[in-house]
């Protein structure tokens, strides 16, 4: 019976992803959930990457969708999801096998049940991927969000 090699987590970082689900497997992925959102870190290894040695397109845009979807999670004031309504990417440079993608959103509008929010991805100071993104906000998260009712003054 083999064992599964243990994963090092960066400080300040969690593993993202359920064991054995389509993150995990593609990972790992790891997440710092900070006072203004989420941050993503993925180092990559050369099961990420295509024949041309740089890190696969479907890999990339996997990864702007994560950090776009856990920022917004984040900011909503949940973990749980909220699904992915658009997604739009572009892959601007290549990343190889050993770098390290950091990935940084931020969110430009929330509405009682949408969230607007843009990522780009980055390897030190090299941009490789840039995202813009609606996401759902699932109607029990909207409604813990919404402020109670204030009885009418009299």
């Amino acid at each position: 019976m083999s064992e599964t090699p243990a994963i090092a987590i960066p400080e300040g970082y969690v593993l993202h992803g359920q064991p054995g689900g389509f993150v995990y497997r593609n990972g790992p992925v790891f997440i710092k959930y900070t006072d203004a959102g989420s941050t993503l870190m993925m180092t990559l290894g050369g099961e990420h990457t295509n024949a041309a040695g740089f890190a696969a397109g479907g890999l990339l845009m996997t990864l702007l969708d994560i950090a776009l979807g856990t920022h917004v999670s984040a900011n909503v004031g949940t973990r749980a999801i909220c699904p992915t309504v658009q997604l739009n990417c572009n892959l601007v440079a290549g990343a190889r096998i050993g770098e390290t993608l950091i990935g940084e959103s931020e969110i430009s509008r929330i509405t009682r049940s949408l969230a607007f929010a843009s990522v780009h991805l980055r390897v030190g100071d090299r941009k490789v991927a840039t995202a813009t993104a609606v996401f759902h906000i699932p109607p029990d998260i909207a409604a813990a969000r919404r402020p109670s009712p204030q009885p009418a003054q009299s």
